[in-house]
C-alpha cells in the first residue's frame, strides 16, 4: 500500500500504516541490527553471570529491544528515498508502532517458551520491552525527521 501524496486524500487506516511501516522496515540495516542485538544480549548475559544469576530470557529480551530499535532507527535515519521512507520520516511515532509490536511479540514468545514468568509475567515483559522499542524507535525517527528538514532547507 502506498502513502497518500496529497493533503485532500483520505488518511491511512491502521492496517495501511503497518503495511507502509513494513515497507520502510525492508530498508533496515539488518546486519548492524543483528550485531547490536547480539552485543546487548551477550553483555547482559555476562552481567547476569557475574552476579551468579542466569537470566537468559531477560538477556534475549534486551537483545530483541536493541535489534528492533537499531533496525527501525537505521531505516528511518538512512538516506534512502521512496514513498514509504518519506511517510516513516513524516510520521515517526506511527512508524515506531510496528517495531514496538514486533518486539513485544518476540519477547512474549521468549518468555513463555523459555519459562520466564508464564503468561502474566510474559505479558508484562512483552509490554514494557515493546514500549522501550517503540520509544527508542520514535526518538530515532524524530531525530531523523529533524535532520532531513535541515538537509533540505
Amino acid at each position: 500500500m502506498s502513502a497518500p501524496t496529497r493533503k485532500d486524500e483520505p488518511g491511512l487506516t491502521r492496517r495501511d500504516e503497518l503495511a507502509v511501516s513494513g515497507a520502510a522496515m525492508s530498508q533496515a540495516p539488518w546486519a548492524v541490527a543483528g550485531a547490536a542485538g547480539a552485543v546487548v544480549t551477550g553483555g547482559d548475559l555476562i552481567l547476569h553471570l557475574m552476579t551468579a544469576n542466569l537470566g537468559l530470557t531477560g538477556s534475549l529480551s534486551a537483545g530483541a529491544v536493541a535489534f528492533f530499535a537499531v533496525a527501525a532507527g537505521g531505516a528511518a535515519l538512512s538516506s534512502r528515498s521512496g514513498r514509504a521512507m518519506r511517510w516513516a520520516r513524516q510520521n515517526p511515532w506511527r512508524f515506531a508502532v510496528l517495531p514496538g509490536v514486533a518486539c513485544a511479540i518476540v519477547v512474549f514468545v521468549l518468555s513463555v517458551v523459555l519459562g520466564g514468568g508464564g503468561m502474566i509475567g510474559g505479558s508484562f515483559a512483552a509490554l514494557w520491552h515493546g514500549a522501550a522499542a517503540y520509544g527508542l524507535t520514535g526518538v530515532a525517527a524524530s531525530a531523523g525527521r529533524g535532520r532531513s528538514r535541515r538537509r533540505t532547507a
